[in-house]
């Protein structure tokens, strides 16, 4: 075997690729090789909770994705940050550990013919690679790799918000990953002994030490190789050589919703009349690489506050602040190892029909989006709710045929028939309404966003085109299932190329109603069950 030659290459070391090389290599029989773009994840914004606003802007660690003008949002071209280091977007995400609802995976089985997809599946998938260390069975497990716990302590103003939602009668549910996922509560995260546990941190490094594993970093992906209709192998670039790895068995992708259809395409494997316009031979016609993109939009209120409570930076705080540098510095313990984003909650629009379509996050604090306007100064309170089940569909395009350049990434926002507009709109009035709330009332100072405390629904609808974002959860760019636009079969191999798969979260066929990453590494832990069951 030459240094190149693995029986799997994996292109991708993020939530599924880290997870897929885990569990393959518990294999001592194969080898394994994974080819990730960016660095180690041993910086400090990474490992610490509350410097998550600094691993998300962190340009070393982040691909840095702009969308193309969205003409529902004033032609605004929205910042998509994902990771670009060992556990990829778990290495610079919130941390939150959430499932979506049960009904989302019986209807990939359902509706999308992704047979095999449903919710006992999901479930057992769940359960087998977490340690939650607050919830048990017959929801949770104990004993695997990934550690999930619930948020603790959190900040008075998160009390606050919770009781905000009791007095709008919202119901409380201590584990939105249980049985029902309506409620408000805390959030449970991917954290353990006051650290970030990334994808990488649970499945990947552990792996380091088998000899069958070899982890490649600072690679960029040109093509998968395909000959005679079979991948065989991906062309890279790597510290200024042009290589070639090759696979043996089978060439599985796990560069997530945008960096897979973006190779798929460079390959010759997507829409034949788009791959032409770049001169790329076309391989495999499958009009479905790069469509059906789905992310979830956001739009958050914000209410200064009166106190020094809340997190936040003052000449009032500035003591407790520096304790609490001091603290991390010196024992790695203390305020830096909470998560800062804490308040959760599921509740239903007026479009709603069985399941909560919009989902609420609290900060203790002054947020801004993605925090790329600095450290907000001062304190205060933000809430960020989104519209979990959006009917309009975007699609990505390549710009060139050179990998080096980002795909197009065309989300279409708001551009269905209404609904998601109007949805937007009840998101944005329960987040005001809930900072507007009497719980609130002697520590609120001014609220300051939306402008207006009073604002009907066209008004706040011009302040949804001004102010939404997204919630960084694209999807579906490689959907699963069967059909003219499916991308891959129930076992995530794709259609008409042998020896490919692409596992990660531009496979599911409809994007679920919560967080990604916990989906994505089930998709990852059922994947590399069918792969060891192919072999």
């Amino acid at each position: 075997m030459s240094a190149l030659e693995f029986d799997y290459v994996i292109v991708g070391a993020g939530s599924a690729g880290s997870t897929l090389a885990g569990r393959l290599s518990e294999d001592r029989d194969v080898t394994v090789c994974v080819l990730e773009a960016g660095g180690k994840d041993n910086r400090a914004n990474i490992k610490t909770p509350m410097l998550l606003q600094f691993a998300i802007t962190d340009p070393k660690i982040n691909w840095d994705y702009w969308t193309e003008p969205q003409k529902e949002l004033r032609d605004r071209r929205l910042y998509w940050p994902r990771g670009k280091t060992l556990g990829g977007s778990s290495s610079i995400n919130a941390m939150h550990y959430m499932r979506g609802a049960w009904e989302n995976y019986d209807e990939w089985e359902s509706g999308y013919g992704a047979t095999g997809w449903n919710r006992d599946s999901a479930l057992r998938a769940f359960k087998r690679v977490e340690h939650n260390e607050d919830h048990g069975e017959p929801w949770h497990g104990r004993g695997g790799p990934l550690n999930v716990k619930t948020i603790r302590p959190v900040n008075p103003m998160t009390e606050l918000y919770h009781e905000a939602c009791r007095r709008a009668q919202i119901p409380e549910n201590p584990d939105h990953n249980g049985e029902r996922q309506e409620g408000f509560g805390t959030y449970q995260v991917t954290q353990k002994d006051g650290k970030r546990c990334s994808a990488a941190d649970a499945f990947l490094k552990p792996a380091l030490k088998r000899e069958n594993l070899n982890v490649m970093t600072g690679v960029l992906a040109r093509r998968v190789v395909v000959e005679e209709g079979r991948a065989t192998g991906v062309e890279i670039d790597h510290k200024g050589e042009r290589k070639t790895v090759i696979a043996k068995r089978e060439v599985i992708l796990a560069g997530g919703a945008l960096n897979s259809p973006q190779l798929l395409m460079l390959s010759g494997i997507g829409p034949a009349d788009h791959l032409r316009e770049h001169g790329i031979a076309v391989e495999k016609d499958l009009p479905g690489v790069g469509a059906n993109l789905q992310d979830h939009l956001d739009v958050m209120a914000r209410a200064r506050t009166k106190s020094a409570k809340s997190l936040g930076y003052s000449w009032r705080k500035l003591p407790a602040n520096a304790r609490d540098v001091l603290q991390w510095a010196f024992t790695g313990s203390g305020d830096f190892t909470v998560n800062p984003v804490q308040g959760s909650g599921f509740v239903k629009s007026s479009r709603a029909k069985d399941l909560p379509d919009i989902q609420l996050v609290f900060i203790p604090g002054l947020s801004s989006p993605h925090g790329r306007e600095g450290t907000m100064t001062g304190h205060g309170i933000s809430l960020h709710a989104c519209n979990l089940y959006p009917k309009s569909r975007g699609r990505l395009f390549l710009k060139s045929a050179d990998p080096a350049e980002h795909v197009g990434i065309d989300p279409a926002y708001l551009e269905d028939d209404g609904h998601d507009m109007e949805v937007m709109i009840d998101c944005l009035k329960i987040a005001r309404d809930l900072l507007l709330s009497d719980a609130f009332e002697e520590e609120r100072a001014e609220l300051e966003l939306p402008s207006s405390a009073d604002a009907g629904r066209s008004q706040l609808a011009e302040e949804v085109r001004d102010l939404a974002e997204t919630l960084y959860h694209p999807t579906s760019t490689c959907a699963m299932g069967r059909g003219e636009m499916a991308v891959v079969d129930p076992e995530c191999r794709v259609y008409g190329v042998a020896g490919l798969r692409v596992v990660d979260a531009s496979v599911m066929p409809r994007l679920v109603g919560g967080n990604t990453n916990a989906p994505t590494i089930m998709i990852a832990t059922r994947a590399a069950d069918m792969i060891a069951a192919a072999r």
